[in-house]
């Protein structure tokens, strides 16, 4: 699960850098896909997809405006995500 968390964050990392080229669909996907598989520690994989959905619905917003609230959403989901990875550390 370590694993996948990292990969998702290096997707996230890339989509804010790059919102026009990244699709976080996948990422969300894929940890759907996790957490089917391997469960959930209380409720931290599902919050990390929120945070996720939201960052994936602001790269719009980050794209066109690049405004603080795009920005937000996106900390929010890497705080989210280093959050979730040093729980499986």
């Amino acid at each position: 699960m370590k694993e996948i968390l990292q990969q998702v964050k290096e997707q996230l990392e890339n989509a804010y850098d790059h919102p026009e080229s990244i699709d976080l669909d996948q990422s969300i996907q894929q940890l759907q896909s996790a957490l089917e598989q391997y469960g959930d520690k209380g409720t931290m994989i599902e919050n990390v997809i929120t945070a996720l959905t939201q960052a994936r619905n602001a790269k719009v917003a980050l794209e066109n405006a690049g405004d603080i609230s795009s920005s937000a959403a996106f900390g929010q989901a890497f705080n989210a995500l280093e959050h979730a990875i040093e729980s499986y550390t």
